[in-house]
């Protein structure tokens, strides 16, 4: 290389043309005085000076000889007084000169321009295009300067070596740069014995002084030799105390005592370059910090340091993650260190650590009862699979059995059992548990036939637990109950009589009123009553709507018995024990008192009754019984007007129209013709179809007759629609009778052709409504929907014929199933408007409530449900559906704080899928309020209690990183968000969520 500076030859100065230029003699003139002043200036490098000078010139037509030379020193003074538009400049200058002489000092200017503003391709590929040998020697070793870092900042560190060799062997000026520089790149290349002569060297000159003992000092701390390197970093802190490299020689400091096992100073110097770091803090350090906190016991600030540290994905991460969890521990923090065990364990850089970290991991799951996504069982499970050797093994084994024993995760453990050959009789013992809970939670979802199934695989198992196997009876006896199978459900809650180790349990004390029920639905009253007495005498504490609804069942026994003392004094005891029974309790006494003939008391238990509970479902049974009982005291006045107000106060109850037919015949019967005629034409027009329309008729004929207004009263029947005119000939009847007949017995086919046959001869008969029922039922039943409906149709055109209900609830399942929701909501609200029974009002609401929710109708929904909720003995699946639909419908209508009281009713079941929504909900409502520390606390007992339905969980573990992100907690939202993708695997929109917040997190970490 020694020969390398006579390859280039020196070329021309860039100020030879000029001296040329000044030999040659000619008259001045104002334009050439410009010129040679502008030239002047330019040589003497007063550019500012020059640039003035030189356009005037250029403005005043210059000579077509000096035109060159004045743009070309234009276009270097642009380049010499940085002017952002330079290059610019230069390049137009090439444009009108490609010929000139100076091109290649002008490529090498506009280069050098490139690399001053930081476009490093661009100056490589314009320094290419330049000849360096055709350079004075000055600027072509600045040219080559400027080519080798070009190189370097791009990262070819092979070519940048090239160029930096070229310019140690040629440029005395530039030596020690390129001494530097090519250490820099030995340093980087890991070649540290080189790297570190060639620090050596540089670092001897004033410019590298500063510079060069931190890659020394560095040299040394990577190669371990820690007192040498914390010796340069403490004399270089001490001469240079504010230099660009001071707070890396810091971290060099810190990390050397580090290496020496001085954790004190570690934590002293380390924590002053963490501190001091703006951007690009490294993560050895950091490391370094973290575990110098935990060998010194801060365990608090080691686990926030080590947390900082894990941005990658690498052995020193995985090791981090370990010492997190140990450090937790030691702070008794056992959910942070469960996912710091969790991280470490997942990861493969250093199987030692993966095998502490998974035990570990294994073991805070286990003492946590922390399982939201049956990690309890596949932890351990993988542990063994992975680890069959490890001395944590017998451990290990153990831990599984108790897992088995007390999971949440039911199907998980069975699945994990199912691969045990031999399975013991603990393991035995806890197989049956599993699948009595299984059994509970389908249970919990009204999967009654599923329910079933798991308490028999239970039971099937036998006695390895006589409790559990008592529990399987009385739950398998529920469920069969809610199917109705009461002779099936009967037998097994007596084998949970039979088995049940304790006798004085609340669960024995309602199998005793349960069966009571079984043989009560069955009309089995004295059977009924049996039970009924033996759960009211066990002496069994019980809720006192439990205790009060036993006593009202024993009084109906006894009522449907004709034992009416017993019976009252039962009915007497349940009023003593709920307030809510009352309403009911009240209305059986007066019913008795009347059997009795004490009409004045039956009066006034109903009078108590109306008076003391005005929203009870028995008022109109209570006004019409009062009616009933002032006509049996022969008070036809009283009992008009008791008549008269349930008309008016219920007159969609099947009681109001029976009331209006009473109040014609009272009339009647005190020859009040006129009173009696007005009265039966008010029941045939407002209830036409019904049965109470046809007795009307019939009797309002008679009172016609017998004031002989026999053209009245057909005059009048003229104006009543066919299907609701009574008037029956002989021909009429006997043709439908005949086809009702043919129905009763069974000829489906014959009965349809003999009802189409009456319609044809009869289309506007006293039957035809009845006909349309008969011929909708058949269509129905044959799910001929299309026919069903339009003879059903006919039937509710008269809402109070004695088919109307049945006809109803028909149309509204078909229009239901037809997706004509609308249709539905207004069949089920007639249908709850008009039912006889508390049954058949709670089915018409559910219906209601369902299609209201189907058209997203929410004020509809809230309303329904609302009145379902009202009802007294509703099932608890019928329940949680009402108090579902009802809080999302307040939420859609923005009306969160009502929502949430039927959230909380909710959320205390996460078994069911309301339940599990709505406990999320519940946390959502209360971050989007800004109570996260409420969000926190419901979300964290969620986690604890878990569920089935994982993906409401999966939701929850999202907020809640969302939670602590909003909070300044970003690694524990990490950690949360990194255990979710790990632990659940559903394909739905979770996966996306999770990458969002932690590409959110990523970022945040790196600015």
């Amino acid at each position: 290389m020694k020969n390398k500076k006579h390859v280039w030859v020196a070329g021309a100065m860039c100020v030879l043309p000029f001296m040329a230029m000044a030999q040659q003699v000619e008259p001045l003139t104002d334009s050439r005085r410009l010129f040679d002043d502008g030239k002047e200036l330019f040589l003497r490098r007063d550019y500012a000076a020059a640039w003035q000078t030189l356009s005037r010139y250029v403005q005043q037509k210059p000579q077509a000889s000096l035109a060159d030379e004045a743009a070309y020193m234009l276009a270097c003074t642009s380049y010499e007084l940085k002017s952002p538009d330079c290059i610019q400049q230069l390049e137009h200058y090439l444009e009108q000169y490609p010929e000139s002489r100076y091109a290649n000092r002008v490529h090498a200017l506009i280069a050098s321009a490139y690399f001053f503003q930081g476009q490093y391709p661009e100056a490589i590929a314009t320094f290419k295009a330049c000849q360096f040998d055709l350079l004075a020697d000055a600027e072509r070793d600045a040219c080559t300067l400027r080519m080798g870092t070009a190189y370097l900042k791009m990262g070819n560190l092979q070519e940048a070596a090239v160029w930096f060799n070229i310019l140690k062997e040629v440029s005395s000026e530039y030596h020690t740069d390129a001494v530097y520089y090519l250490a820099y790149i030995d340093y980087v290349q890991k070649r540290y014995n080189e790297a570190l002569q060639g620090f050596r060297e540089a670092g001897t000159t004033p410019k590298y002084a500063p510079l060069a003992p931190y890659y020394i000092a560095d040299i040394y701390l990577i190669g371990g030799n820690y007192q040498q390197a914390r010796q340069i970093a403490s004399t270089y802190l001490e001469a240079y105390p504010r230099q660009e490299k001071t707070v890396e020689m810091k971290r060099i400091y810190g990390e050397a005592c580090y290496g020496l096992k001085e954790y004190d100073g570690a934590i002293r110097y380390l924590s002053a370059y963490q501190n001091e770091t703006k951007v690009g803090i490294n993560r050895n350090a950091l490391y370094k910090l973290g575990m110098s906190y935990f060998n010194t016991g801060v365990y608090s600030e080691a686990a926030a340091m080590l947390g900082e540290a894990t941005t990658r994905q690498d052995a020193l991460t995985q090791n981090a993650y370990l010492h997190m969890g140990l450090a937790y521990l030691q702070l008794k923090d056992r959910s942070r260190a469960r996912m710091a065990f969790e991280q470490a364990s997942a990861m493969n850089y250093d199987r030692s650590i993966k095998e502490q970290a998974f035990y570990n991991y294994a073991l805070c799951i286990h003492e946590t009862s922390y399982s939201p996504f049956a990690e309890s069982v596949t932890v351990f499970e993988r542990f063994l699979n992975e680890f069959p050797n490890s001395a944590y093994t017998e451990k290990v084994n153990d831990y599984l059995i108790e897992v088995y024993m007390n999971t949440r995760s039911y199907m998980a453990a069975l699945n994990s059992i199912a691969k045990i050959s031999h399975p013991g009789t603990r393991i035995l013992e806890a197989k049956q548990k599993l699948l009595f809970r299984l059994g509970t939670q389908a249970f919990a979802q009204a999967a009654f036939e599923n329910a079933i199934d798991y308490f028999s695989q239970s039971l099937q198992l036998g006695r390895y637990n006589q409790q559990t196997q008592a529990d399987a009876y009385y739950w398998r006896g529920e469920s069969k109950y809610r199917l109705e199978q009461y002779d099936a459900a009967a037998s097994d809650y007596r084998q949970f009589l039979e088995f049940a180790p304790d006798r004085s349990s609340t669960e024995y004390a309602l199998a005793l009123y349960n069966l009571g029920y079984t043989a009560f639905k069955q009309k089995q009253y004295d059977k009924a009553l049996t039970w009924f007495t033996r759960c009211a005498e066990s002496g069994i504490r019980l809720e006192n709507d439990v205790v009060a609804d036993v006593y009202n069942r024993m009084g109906d026994c006894n009522f449907y018995a004709r034992r009416f003392d017993a019976a009252d004094a039962q009915y007497a005891q349940a009023s003593g024990y709920s307030m809510s029974l009352s309403d009911y309790s009240l209305f059986q006494q007066s019913i008795i008192k009347g059997l009795q003939r004490e009409y004045t008391q039956k009066i006034e238990l109903l009078n108590r009754l109306i008076s003391g509970f005005p929203t009870s479902q028995y008022i109109d049974d209570a006004l019409y019984e009062q009616g009933r009982a002032f006509v049996q005291m022969e008070d036809n006045a009283n009992a008009i007007k008791r008549y008269s107000l349930l008309v008016q106060r219920y007159p969609e109850s099947p009681l109001s129209r029976r009331a209006a037919n009473e109040i014609g015949l009272l009339y009647y019967q005190d020859d009040k013709y006129n009173e009696a005629i007005a009265a039966y034409k008010k029941v045939i027009s407002t209830y036409p179809g019904s049965e109470e329309a046809r007795l009307a008729q019939r009797d309002l004929k008679s009172i016609y007759i017998d004031l002989n207004r026999v053209d009245d009263y057909m005059a009048f029947a003229s104006t009543i629609p066919g299907g609701a005119n009574f008037d029956v000939n002989e021909r009429d009847s006997l043709t439908y009778v005949a086809a009702e007949r043919v129905y009763m017995r069974g000829n489906i086919a014959e009965a349809k052709s003999s009802f189409v046959r009456y319609l044809q001869s009869f289309p506007q008969g006293a039957f035809s409504v009845n006909a349309h029922y008969y011929l909708g039922l058949i269509d129905y039943n044959e799910k001929n929907y299309t026919g069903a409906a339009s003879h059903l149709d006919k039937v509710i055109a008269y809402p109070d014929n004695k088919f109307s209900g049945e006809a109803m609830a028909m149309c509204a399942d078909m229009a239901y199933k037809d997706k004509a929701y609308e249709k539905a909501l207004g069949l089920y609200k007639q249908m709850a408007d008009r039912a006889a029974s508390q049954e058949e009002r709670v089915q018409a609401r559910t219906g209601a409530m369902r299609s209201a929710w189907m058209i997203k109708d929410y004020q509809e929904i809230v309303a329904v449900a609302s009145g379902l909720l009202a009802e007294s003995k509703l099932t608890p699946e019928l329940k949680n559906e009402a108090y579902y639909y009802r809080a999302k419908a307040l939420l859609a209508e923005g009306q969160s704080k009502e929502a949430v009281n039927d959230l909380s009713v909710l959320s205390k079941d996460t078994r069911n899928v309301y339940g599990a929504e709505a406990k999320y909900l519940l946390a959502q409502l209360y971050f989007d309020a800004g109570q996260t520390d409420k969000a926190e606390k419901e979300v964290l007992d969620y986690i604890e209690v878990s569920t089935p339905h994982a993906y409401w969980l999966a939701r929850s573990f999202v907020l809640l990183s969302d939670v602590y992100m909003k909070l300044g907690r970003n690694l524990d939202a990490k950690q949360y968000l990194l255990s979710l993708q790990q632990n659940y695997q559903a394909d739905d929109d979770i996966a996306g969520m999770i990458e969002t917040r932690l590409a959110k997190l990523n970022k945040g970490s790196k600015q």
